[in-house]
């Protein structure tokens, strides 16, 4: 059964092609890398674990009155709110995305969760850029390529689409759990890069070929994915790997809360997606329009 690999990003200055090299066959393959090493503050990620913790035990009043802007992409929602997947009847989960640190904030009830954010924010976006030189490098482009083309990441959706998630996925009991009732359906993401931190739940999968991998927590790691926009640029070199999270088998992990953190990275607004090699495998799209495209048929309000 394949696994999914572990790039360890040490030296990044110095040992830049080795990390291309190991980058360009995960991303090929898998499509799904693990990152240590990477840079990123433990406690920043900690931090918004726990600020978005407060925010999603609150009471259901208290969370509704900072609805998701359609148009911002900023605020919550709650269960059942989006269906990435057809064949889902529920899919139980809450999230709160945030798009810029000037966006809509639950400050009023969790004062520290922009601040937590925002820090966080900050490192995901160079770790970012740094996945986006290698991987021109790894294409044979100037190593400049793709990063300047994503300048305005988190800096709100007048400029960049890119949106920071924290998800949360409510324990279960056995009477939530009927035919057609999943954590998170299968699809595929929309963006160019997402950055993937998980709690220690578990219960990640990706589609390998036809085999169904598990992309359990690795302490201390960032798991990497690559989204529409990235395999309509390569030209399916590197695909958008389809993925689900499973409601567990144990009973004693059904009962226990998930929590997540995605960062889902757009390319500027107004930056055309075409084939780098040419071809017209698949046709020109704009940024933003297709990520307005793909929310619009995710959401059910």
């Amino acid at each position: 059964m394949p696994e999914i690999p572990v790039v360890d990003l040490s030296d990044m200055g110095l040992d830049q092609g080795r990390i291309t090299k190991e980058l360009n066959e995960a991303f090929s393959t898998v499509g799904f890398v693990y990152l240590k090493n990477h840079g990123v503050d433990q406690k920043k990620v900690d931090n918004v674990f726990e600020a978005s913790r407060t925010f999603f035990q609150l009471p259901e009043d208290i969370k509704k009155g900072y609805p998701r802007d359609n148009e911002r992409f900023d605020g919550y929602t709650g269960r059942d709110q989006e269906i990435l997947e057809d064949s889902s009847i529920h899919e139980v989960r809450e999230a709160y995305d945030v798009t810029s640190p000037t966006g809509f904030y639950p400050d009023d009830s969790v004062p520290q969760f922009r601040p937590a954010v925002c820090e966080l924010a900050q490192s995901l976006c160079q770790l970012t850029i740094n996945l986006l030189k290698c991987m021109a490098l790894a294409l044979g482009l100037d190593e400049d390529y793709m990063s300047s083309r994503h300048q305005h990441i988190f800096h709100g959706v007048d400029k960049n689409g890119t949106i920071l998630r924290s998800l949360y996925y409510p324990s279960l009991t056995g009477d939530d759990i009927q035919p057609g009732v999943v954590r998170c359906g299968e699809h595929s993401d929309y963006g160019t890069v997402t950055l993937l931190l998980q709690d220690d739940m578990g219960g990640l999968e990706v589609l390998s070929g036809t085999e169904w991998i598990a992309a359990d927590p690795v302490p201390g790691a960032v798991l990497v994915n690559l989204g529409d926009l990235m395999q309509f640029w390569t030209s399916d070199r590197y695909p958008a790997t389809v993925h689900r999270v499973r409601i567990p088998e144990m009973e004693i992990r059904r009962r226990s809360p998930r929590q997540s953190i995605a960062f889902f990275v757009q390319p500027d607004n107004g930056v055309m997606i075409s084939a780098l090699d040419g071809s017209q495998k698949h046709p020109p799209v704009e940024s933003l329009a297709y990520l307005k495209l793909r929310l619009s048929e995710t959401y059910k309000y």
